[in-house]
């Protein structure tokens, strides 16, 4: 039986059917920056970049200083991706149906959400980054190799590899790689055991934003970037040079006014920004697909 586009109940069960979500993969301080949050309502934070001399060399005692300047460089992290989610709840429906169909709708309106600001992160991680130059298809036995050649890569430009995003595929040949080598990080914060956990000193998270062939998100510039993501196999970074800003502008269950019953809304603003590309490096199978649309172009 149906009211509209809902099914309703006809007295069978009050199960309903758990929807499929990307994992919850971007964690504060942990898989990005978080130190730049800064007045997030402000719409723009500023991060400075403190520019390095490099190396200094010895020389003999009883000298004297030799004075460089000091330098940075502003880099900025706009809040210009806006997650906006509603849901409308007909009262007629609510009534209808034997489980708290509000709350399951809010909860849902939430995933949608969360779901896309996920994939905005990883689709600016593989924009922003480095690619590595290998597009050699991923199996069990030169998985360990290419992910080596990765680290290498990163460790050459001074970042520090410790975390590694996995397509389902890629994470799959990882797990029969590495064998009782992975460590299960049984405390995460994320709901599973085998989705996440340690290989070769790094963070594996197994992404399945990755399955996604047109995640959108909007650079610094206000470009929009709609990006195919499901030739990716691998993103491994430093976290501290991938930085994301947000604000939570609402999340509410309201009366609607033209309709009886409520709406289930929620609102995120973030911004993303990967703050230095050698910090970052990308494996694809095939070319990373990324159409730009111009400068804040409407949807």
């Amino acid at each position: 039986m149906e009211y509209g586009n809902l099914n309703v109940d006809e007295k069978y069960s009050s199960i309903v059917e758990p929807n499929l979500y990307c994992d919850n993969i971007l964690e504060p301080g942990i898989t990005y920056n978080s130190d730049f949050q800064g007045d997030a309502n402000s719409g723009l934070v500023k991060v400075y970049k403190q520019k390095s001399d490099g190396a200094t060399n010895p020389t003999t005692p009883a000298g004297d200083f030799e004075d460089t300047n000091a330098e940075n460089e502003l880099i900025d992290v706009r809040l210009n991706n806006s997650f906006r989610k509603s849901k409308k709840i007909y009262k007629v429906q609510a009534n209808a149906v034997s489980y708290a169909l509000a709350d399951t709708t809010f909860s849902t309106a939430i995933n949608d959400v969360k779901e896309g600001y996920q994939a905005a992160g990883v689709a600016c991680l593989a924009t922003e980054g480095s690619k590595l130059d290998s597009t050699t298809a991923l199996s069990k036995s030169n998985i360990k190799r290419m992910v080596l050649d990765m680290r290498a890569a990163l460790r050459k430009k001074k970042a520090k590899a410790d975390v590694v995003f996995a397509s389902v595929d890629a994470f799959t040949y990882m797990l029969e790689a590495a064998g009782d080598q992975f460590t299960p990080a049984k405390n995460d914060e994320m709901v599973a055991t085998g989705q996440v956990g340690y290989w070769l000193g790094m963070k594996w998270y197994e992404a399945n934003a990755t399955e996604n062939t047109a995640a959108v998100y909007y650079d610094h510039a206000g470009e929009k970037h709609t990006v195919d993501l499901s030739g990716v196999d691998l993103i491994m970074y430093d976290h501290r040079f991938f930085s994301i800003v947000d604000n939570l502008e609402e999340m509410r269950l309201i009366d609607s006014e033209k309709f009886v019953g409520s709406l289930a809304q929620i609102e995120i603003n973030a911004g993303y920004r990967v703050t230095t590309a050698d910090a970052v490096i990308t494996k694809t199978h095939k070319s990373l697909e990324t159409l730009a649309q111009g400068a804040l172009e409407e949807e």
